[in-house]
C-alpha cells in the first residue's frame, strides 16, 4: 500500500512574534512536530506493519522543516519529500491545500493519506478535506481508530455524544486525533536511520504550478490583523476544613468583593 503523511513543523512556544504582514515568524524560533502528527505516522506504520507498502513524509516550509520529518523516519516511515519554494510564503489554506494535493499526485497511486486533525498553529483542520478535494478522493476525519482491510478503511469518531462508525474505500485522506494510537517509540536503528535521511526537495515547477497559485495571490483568505488572546485570569482557591467552612468561606470572600 502507497502511504503519505502530511506532517508540519510548528513553533514550539506558547508566544511567537507576528511580523508586519500578519504571518507568524518562523525563522529562528524554536519548533517542533506537530503533536498529533505523531499519530498519523503512528497509523500510517500500522497499516504497513498489518498489510505491507511505503511510507512518504511530506512537508511544506523552509529548509529547517525538514528537519521533523526525522521522527517519522525513525519510526518506520520510508522517505520524505520538502517541498519548499519561497514564493509559496503567505499561502492560506486553500493554496496550502492545492499545493500539498500536487506533491501527492507527482508522487503517484497513492493509496492512502494520513494526517492530523489540525495543526497548533494555524488550528483550523482545514486542510484535510482541502486536500481530499482537490484529489477528488473520500474524506475520513477526525478519526479516534484507523484500521485497513483489502481496499476498505474502517475509523471510528465521536459524533454528538455518541461513537460513530465508517467506512470507505480508498484512495483516501484519513485525519486522525490523539485518541487514536499510542505513538511507538524510536528503536536505535530508526534513529540512525533519520539521522542519515536525505529528502528530496520539490519547487512549485516540479509540481506544475505557478506563482499566481501559490503564496498571498493564490490564497483567497487575507489575514488583516493577528493578535494573542488575553490570559485567563487565574482563579482563586477557597479553603476550609469542612463544607461549611468553604461555603462562609465564599460568602465573605463574594460579599468583600460585593458579588453579594
Amino acid at each position: 500500500m502507497n502511504i503519505v503523511v502530511l506532517v508540519k513543523q510548528v513553533p514550539a512556544v506558547s508566544e511567537i512574534e507576528i511580523a508586519q504582514d500578519n504571518n507568524l515568524v518562523r525563522v529562528g524560533a524554536p519548533s517542533m512536530l506537530n503533536p498529533v502528527d505523531k499519530h498519523a505516522i503512528e497509523a500510517a506504520v500500522a497499516v504497513k506493519d498489518a498489510v505491507g507498502g511505503t511510507i512518504t513524509l511530506i512537508t511544506m516550509g523552509t529548509a529547517q522543516a525538514a528537519e521533523v520529518m526525522r521522527d517519522g523516519i525513525a519510526v518506520g516511515a520510508d522517505k520524505g519529500v520538502l517541498v519548499s519554494d519561497e514564493r509559496m510564503a503567505g499561502s492560506d489554506t486553500l493554496a496550502t491545500g492545492l499545493i500539498l494535493s500536487k506533491a501527492i499526485e507527482k508522487i503517484g497511486d497513492v493509496d492512502l493519506v494520513f494526517t492530523g486533525k489540525r495543526s497548533t498553529d494555524g488550528d483550523t483542520g482545514q486542510i484535510p478535506p482541502a486536500v481530499a478535494q482537490y484529489l477528488n478522493i473520500a474524506l475520513v476525519s477526525y478519526a479516534d481508530s484507523v484500521s485497513v482491510e483489502g481496499s476498505t478503511i474502517t475509523a471510528t469518531r465521536a459524533n454528538h455524544g455518541g461513537v460513530e462508525t465508517i467506512q470507505a474505500q480508498v484512495p483516501a485522506v484519513v485525519s486522525v486525533t490523539d485518541k487514536s494510537n499510542t505513538p511507538r517509540s524510536p528503536k536505535i536503528r530508526g534513529k540512525m536511520a533519520a539521522k542519515k535521511a536525505v529528502f528530496d526537495v520539490w519547487r512549485i515547477e516540479d509540481l506544475g504550478l505557478d506563482a499566481a497559485s501559490v503564496g498571498k495571490s493564490g490564497s483567497a483568505t487575507k489575514v488583516t490583523e493577528m493578535f494573542a488572546p488575553e490570559p485567563n485570569p487565574v482563579g482563586i482557591m477557597i479553603e476550609g476544613d469542612t463544607p461549611a467552612d468553604l461555603a462562609a468561606n465564599l460568602v465573605k470572600d463574594l460579599t468583600a468583593k460585593n458579588l453579594l
